[in-house]
């Protein structure tokens, strides 16, 4: 008869089941953009906010994400490795998160609230002449992150609508 030792059964269980859940996440998060698909969320995105962002794979992905994380919690639960080092990782994988977010949005939250602030007062609109920090152009498109300017030299200027309520803009 072999005996294992308490050891190598934890480590053997530990494997199983982080493989079952890298399978369980990949197979439900393909059950789960499927879903989404079928509900058609970007499109209902796009036409109800004029928005482009595809939201599905953000979704999916989370949720793909969310289940990597409890596999790993679990794995680490199964060798025996204490709770108060679980929630010191949890805890660092949170503000890790934290960081990278605001990092992504620091530039994008300014824009968005000028894109809201322009359309909202309707100063400039697109056919508009205008010149800004010395640079003359005809708007051609206004969305909510940015601002599309034609100059004399057909050259396309795209222009952070953040710029647009900072600085000083001339209509003609």
């Amino acid at each position: 008869m072999v005996v294992y030792s308490d050891t190598v059964i934890k480590i053997i269980t530990s494997f199983l089941i982080l493989i079952l859940g890298l399978v369980l996440a990949n197979v439900l998060s393909n059950i789960l953009r499927k879903v989404l698909k079928e509900a058609e969320i970007n499109k209902i995105l796009a036409k109800q906010f004029k928005i482009k962002i595809l939201v599905e794979n953000y979704l999916v992905n989370i949720f793909k994400y969310l289940i990597y994380f409890a596999t790993a919690i679990t794995v680490l639960n199964q060798l025996g490795i204490p709770t108060f080092v679980l929630r010191i990782i949890f805890l660092v994988i949170v503000i890790i998160v934290i960081v990278f977010i605001i990092l992504a949005f620091k530039d994008w939250i300014p824009n968005l609230v000028s894109g809201f602030y322009i359309y909202k007062t309707q100063k400039i609109k697109a056919g508009d002449i205008i010149i800004m920090n010395g640079l003359q152009g005809k708007i051609k498109k206004i969305n909510l992150i940015e601002t599309k300017i034609i100059t004399k030299n057909n050259e396309v200027i795209f222009i952070p609508n953040s710029n647009i309520t900072k600085y000083e803009v001339v209509k003609k």
